[in-house]
Parts: C-alpha cells; sequence; structure tokens
C-alpha cells in the first residue's frame, strides 16, 4: 500500500472511531446530552441528499437578506477565506486564469477527525455560480457548487450549497455524508453573517491582510 493510501486509511479509522464513540454516547445518554451549537445550526438549515449529474450530493439552501454581489464577493474573496469559515484552515490560489482558478485548500473539519488538503479547479459565473471538482490531494472526489437566486428585486439572495466527496476505499461514504450534514449548515450560517453585516474582513482585530 502507498503512504498516501496508509495516510488515508488511518484517517478513515480516526473519523469511524470518533463517529461511532459520539453515536453511542448519544444512544446511552441522549435526556442528559447537551448538543453544540452546530446542531442548532442544522435545524435552521436542513441538508438533503440529492441526485446531479449522477452523484449523490448534500445539499443545503439558506435566504441571505443581503444582494448577490455581496455574498459574491464574501465565496470568492479566497485569502480570507479563513477567517470566515471556522473549518477552512488555508486557501490559497495557486493559479488565476480570470474566471478559472486553480485553489489550495487545507480544511479541518469539526471533531477530532484531524485535517484534509486537496487542490480544486473553480470556475467562477458572477454573481451566479461557483463550481469546483478535485484535481488531487485527498479523497477521491470533491465536487461541488455554489448557486445564488436574486430574491426581492435583488435585494436578497437564495443560496444553494451542494457538495459531493468520495472517499474511496478509505473512508465510508456514510461517514463523509454524516460529517456534511454536520458541517454544512456551519458554513452557511457564517457564510449568511458575513454577508448580511458586510464588515470589511482586513479592518478586522488581529487581520494582518496588506493594504
Amino acid at each position: 500500500m502507498s503512504q498516501k493510501g496508509r495516510h488515508l486509511l488511518r484517517k478513515g479509522a480516526r473519523i469511524a472511531i470518533v463517529a461511532f464513540a459520539v453515536e453511542a454516547l448519544l444512544t446511552v445518554a441522549a435526556p442528559s446530552v447537551v448538543l453544540p451549537v452546530f446542531a442548532h445550526a442544522e435545524a435552521q438549515t436542513p441538508v438533503t441528499e440529492e441526485e446531479i449529474a449522477g452523484k449523490p450530493f448534500c445539499v443545503s439552501r439558506q435566504v441571505i437578506h443581503a444582494r448577490p454581489e455581496q455574498v459574491w464577493q464574501v465565496l470568492t474573496d479566497y485569502a480570507n477565506a479563513p477567517r470566515v469559515f471556522p473549518m477552512m484552515k488555508k486557501c490559497d490560489v495557486i493559479e488565476d486564469h480570470g474566471s478559472n482558478k486553480v485553489v489550495r485548500h487545507e480544511v479541518v473539519p469539526s471533531g477530532p477527525c484531524g485535517s484534509f488538503e486537496y487542490i480544486l479547479a473553480l470556475k467562477e459565473s458572477a454573481p451566479k455560480a461557483l463550481e469546483w471538482h478535485r484535481i488531487k490531494g485527498d479523497f477521491k472526489e470533491v465536487d461541488g457548487f455554489w448557486k445564488l437566486e436574486p430574491l426581492d428585486n435583488g435585494h436578497s439572495t437564495l443560496v444553494t450549497y451542494s457538495s459531493h466527496v468520495n472517499g474511496g476505499l478509505f473512508i465510508p461514504q456514510i461517514l463523509i455524508k454524516r460529517q456534511c450534514k454536520t458541517d454544512m449548515p456551519i458554513v452557511m450560517s457564517c457564510l449568511k453573517k458575513q454577508a448580511e453585516t458586510g464588515a470589511k474582513i482586513a479592518e478586522r482585530p488581529g487581520s494582518t491582510r496588506s493594504q
């Protein structure tokens, strides 16, 4: 087995152990368990499973009270993505060809699952859609898209966030879907907060972004 295969196998085993431990805890002690903050986000922004282009996707939809252009600005501010989305540790544009970009991501899912790194090819269709697919790195497949639809004469936006992740032989698909249903509402909540407040990330305390 290759070094990469052993690396993914260890991650898959670690995720499985954590998932089954949490499930056992909730089953045995459900009346006394206090659900974490992300559980409330999940209740507000449900994640459904839908088939898109022959693949199973986890899909979340949310109305954000900001113009599509404002939401788009947050989504495409790659340098500041780690300041907006808690699961994003790094987001580096390594190739920029206008509306087509190649971006390196390092993500840390909620819970003690460790980090994952992969490179995505992004296609921007401003300010309506942002699509991506994996070029290389962890996981077998990483596909997804953001879709922005104007509401209320363009003053609000219906945001659709869709994600398909295939862990291959080393990470069971049921665990990936479970993690998506936990983390996607957090991502959507962070996007909503940032787009609606219109705060300038570069002016936040502790920001080191160059002017």
